[in-house]
Order: structure tokens, then sequence, then C-alpha cells
């Protein structure tokens, strides 16, 4: 379903904005070892993605680039053409592909999102692989549903996959119920996965329940996941969310034998945003989870990453730096920092 998401990214081009970060590990020996980078720039008119790595020979050669070209826009409609170039461990460039994604708006009110993908094939003709299909209705809730079409071994395209999801208002809140149906060896739909998220709001604090259905062995979608958010906002701008996240599988993704039926609390999140006197923003989140020599106890809570705003500055302009330190435990239960990713963005309103 890949197609589906170039969609909503390729249409949703309103700003300026310019984008560089890297990503790096820590070796055997405990030095740093740099890694991907990554480069963009945005404008209303279109933008460009560039992904590169270091090669056997230590070179930083491209991984993936993508082009984006607005073809097309009025106030019912817009269509943008996406070209996909990928290239092999030396930096060399293989056949491209290309995604163009049309947004239209209909006189009944809804909204029609059509994404077709085209790969090369061995001529360098570019063929139709894949379409999504999104429709997007609003009124008393919000309907939207998504169809997948793949290429078939005959060459024509068919239904393998379709999403729905439906918000509508509740008590002091809202709810959001999303299905994914897949086409079966029989050729019927049936459910694969669903979500389902309860939103309520009780003056300055909102509680976001999302829970998580995965089919079993028995076919039947079960309980496989459960993340609760409690947030406080305050008046100044500034805000504590704390999330429970509840799995059969501890952080490292292995089985946790002790929980057995419904998913048992595994970690603990904590995202705190200050606002300083000048404006800048740090947001800073911080995660404990249980230890993994004694399920029944919980670590400390380790910063996993800090983002900082800056106000927007008499150009217009936005800055934000993300720094993230992902860490493992070791059989102490202390955190080993083994990789991370620093970022900086800056984007200037349209």
């Amino acid at each position: 379903m890949w197609v589906a998401g170039f969609a909503f990214g390729a249409i949703l081009l309103a700003q300026q904005s310019s984008q560089q970060s890297s990503t790096w590990t820590i070796d055997s020996s405990g030095q740093r070892v740099e890694g991907h980078t990554y480069t963009s720039e945005e404008s209303p008119g279109g933008g460009r993605h560039i992904e590169a790595a270091r090669s056997i020979n230590g070179r930083m050669v491209p991984v993936q680039s993508t082009e984006d070209r607005v073809l097309r826009q009025d106030p019912q409609s817009k269509s943008v053409e996406r070209i996909v170039r990928k290239y092999d461990q030396n930096g060399n460039p293989v056949p491209a592909a290309k995604v163009l994604t049309e947004e239209t708006k209909n006189p009944d009110g809804s909204t029609t999102i059509t994404s077709s993908a085209y790969e090369a094939d061995l001529n360098g003709n570019m063929r139709l692989s894949e379409r999504s299909t999104t429709q997007i209705r609003k009124g008393a809730t919000t309907e939207t549903t998504t169809t997948v079409e793949r290429t078939g071994l005959n060459g024509s395209l068919q239904t393998t996959e379709r999403a729905m999801s439906v918000e509508r208002p509740a008590a002091g809140g809202s709810q959001v119920e999303s299905t994914v149906y897949r086409r079966d060896v029989s050729g019927n739909f049936t459910p694969v996965a669903q979500d389902i998220k309860q939103i309520s709001k009780k003056g300055a604090e909102e509680t976001v329940d999302d829970s998580h259905y995965e089919v079993d062995a028995t076919g039947k979608l079960v309980l496989a996941s459960r993340a609760i958010d409690h947030v406080k906002k305050n008046p100044n701008g500034s805000s504590v969310t704390e999330t429970d996240v509840y799995s059969k599988f501890s952080v490292g993704r292995t089985q946790d034998a002790t929980a057995t039926g419904e998913p048992k609390l595994q970690q603990q999140v904590r995202r705190e945003r200050a606002v300083g006197p000048d404006g800048t923003v740090v947001e800073t989140t911080s995660a404990r989870a249980r230890l993994p020599n004694d399920q029944s106890q919980f670590g400390t809570y380790e910063k996993a990453s800090q983002v900082t705003y800056t106000s927007t500055d008499a150009s217009g302009r936005q800055i934000k730096n993300t720094t993230t330190v992902v860490g493992r435990r070791d059989t102490n239960g202390q955190i080993i920092v083994d990789s991370g990713q620093t970022e900086q963005s800056i984007s200037t309103k349209k």
C-alpha cells in the first residue's frame, strides 16, 4: 500500500522548507559510526528528497531520491507527479518509478484522491503496477475509504486491499474506527487489522485510548496492543503527555510469557512540552520499560529524544532541531546507547 502513503504526502505541499538529517550507530568498540543522511527541499511547486549512505569504499553514495512536481492546481483539483530513483550499492542508478497523485473536490463536498504507481520494465517503459483510490466524505461523521489495486499475472489490475475509517462524535470527544480488509485465496475480503480510537476531553485534559486488533491463529480479530495517552495542557502552551503501552511483547519484541490473554503494560512514555520566555519550544520524550531480567519491575525513565522549535524570526522562518538517541537495555537493565539521529528543518509559510 505504498502509493497510498505518497497520496497525502505529495498533495500537501504548502510551504517552503528545507531539511537535513543524519543517523549514527555505535560499533562493537564503542566508536560512533555515521550512517544514512537525508536532505530535502519543498515548495508549493514541488520538492526533492535525497537519501545517502556510506559505501564499502567509505564514500557517501545515493540510496534513493524523489522529485515532486505540481502538474496542475486549481480550486477544485491538484495533480502531483513524483519520480522515485533508486541506486545500487555503488551509487549507480537503477530503473526509476513514477507516482501520479490527483486530488479532486467533488460537487457533493467529498474529496477523491487517486494515486497511480508506474514501474519501468526491462525496456525502460513505464507500466502501471498499483493504484490507490481514497474517498473522503465529511458530515455528521467523517468516512474515509481506500481501495488498492495491483497488477496481477495477466497484466490487469485487481483489487487486493480495502480500508475503511469512520470518525463519529461521542460524549465529550470522538471515536475513530479503522479496518483493513485483504482478499483471501477464495477472492473474499476479510478483516486483517483494526484500530479503535476513543478520544475524550474534560477541561484542559484529554485522554486518547487506541486499541489495535490483529488476526489470531483462528482467523478472529483479537486485541494485540493498546496505548492510552493522558494529555494535560497548560494556558502558556506547555503540556505533559503520559502514555501507557500495553502489548504481549516486551519492548525488545520478545514474547512476554506472563502476558497471557490480554496485552500487559510493557512501557510508559512521558512527553513534556515546555515554552520559554522567547517563544522557543522544547519537547522532551522519556520512556521506561520492564526490566529484561525481572519482568515484574520497571526501569527508570530515560530520555529518548529532544526536539527544539525556535520562534518564527523576522524573515518568517521557523527552525526545528531534533536530537534522538536510541538505547537498548543490557542484561543488568542498564540503558546502552547504540544509535541516534540529528535533524534540522527550516520552513517558511507561504
